[in-house]
């Protein structure tokens, strides 16, 4: 039989090691609560910033509906080519100003 000693080495052992394995559990729950707000956060930042660029984009997409709808749609179509596509007439020379001076 084991002496008193051993037995009373083996339960104060048994007991470090529970509270150790409690002290780790409780440690890894903290640590993935933590983690798990900053990625929570981390997707509100990023489901507001393309909030945000679905109403500008919904935006702008009403500004282009309301500007094909108007009676001149081939003055429009031609402003869009040229100033924003550069295209030019056969013929036609264009000249830009490279320096703002």
């Amino acid at each position: 039989m084991a002496s008193k000693s051993e037995s009373g080495k083996r339960s104060i052992l048994i007991t470090i090691l529970g509270v150790i394995a409690v002290l780790c559990l409780i440690g890894y729950a903290i640590w993935t609560i933590l983690s798990q707000r900053s990625e929570i956060a981390q997707l509100k930042q990023d489901t507001q910033e393309l909030s945000d660029k679905i109403t500008v984009a919904k935006q702008q997409n009403d500004e282009f509906t309301r500007l094909l709808s108007e009676d001149d749609e081939d003055t429009y179509m031609e402003q869009i080519a040229i100033g924003k596509l550069g295209y030019a007439y056969p013929g036609e020379k264009r000249f830009y100003i490279i320096n703002g001076d």
